[in-house]
């Protein structure tokens, strides 16, 4: 649902931006999303050097070659999610960066209510 926040008096408008939980959920968000990526990414990295590690020295023959091509969907898709997260993390970023702005933006509703009043 898009806000039409021209539509409504000043006075509202400052009331919900200096009422709200402000920008630390969407902060908090992003930390959670960077976490995710980093684990994502180390997982993949460790799963990758202990299957190549495998399949290089010790473990050779065809069911190396299948469990290594059994492996790789697995690797790939946790790089692609973490690629993900760390996009979904820079939009929680991103958001709260305009929020911000919105807020440094907004007059302090008691300087409003002398505009009110008239």
């Amino acid at each position: 649902m898009a806000m039409d926040f021209a539509a409504l008096p000043p006075e509202i408008n400052s009331a919900r931006m200096y009422s709200g939980p402000g920008s630390a959920p969407l902060l908090q968000a992003a930390t959670a999303w960077e976490r995710l990526a980093n684990g994502l990414n180390a997982t993949a990295a460790a799963y990758s050097a202990v299957i190549s590690g495998l399949t290089a020295d010790e473990w050779r023959g065809p069911s190396a070659l299948s469990m290594a091509a059994a492996a790789a969907p697995y690797v790939t898709w946790m790089r692609a999610t973490a690629a993900q997260a760390e996009q979904a993390a820079a939009q929680a970023i991103a958001a709260a960066n305009a929020y911000e702005s919105a807020y440094a933006a907004t007059v302090p509703r008691p300087r409003l209510w002398p505009t009110a009043a008239r």
